[in-house]
């Protein structure tokens, strides 16, 4: 293990580790490569999030919105509205 990696133990459902399990065997990868994996792709997404929020807070804060009427005329106009 190398001084940048640090064990962690919790808790799961046994249907879920055995299903991680059968993803790791039939892709010849260990369980821990495919938790960082998923680990990895969580903070990704989320950060993702976080950021797009933010800039909406700003954007809001600027001045800059669209009301919901406005939107809602916008989206009548491009005929995608539900009937």
């Amino acid at each position: 293990m190398s001084s940048t990696e640090k064990t962690i133990s919790f808790r799961a459902v046994v249907e879920k580790i055995d299903a991680l399990d059968s993803l790791a065997a039939a892709q010849d990868r260990p369980r821990s490569y495919l938790i960082n994996e998923a680990i990895a792709n969580y903070i990704e997404l989320h950060a993702y999030q976080e950021a797009l929020v933010r800039k909406g807070l700003e954007e809001m804060r600027k001045g800059r919105v669209v009301s919901h009427d406005e939107v809602v005329k916008r989206i009548q106009k491009t005929g995608r509205a539900r009937q």
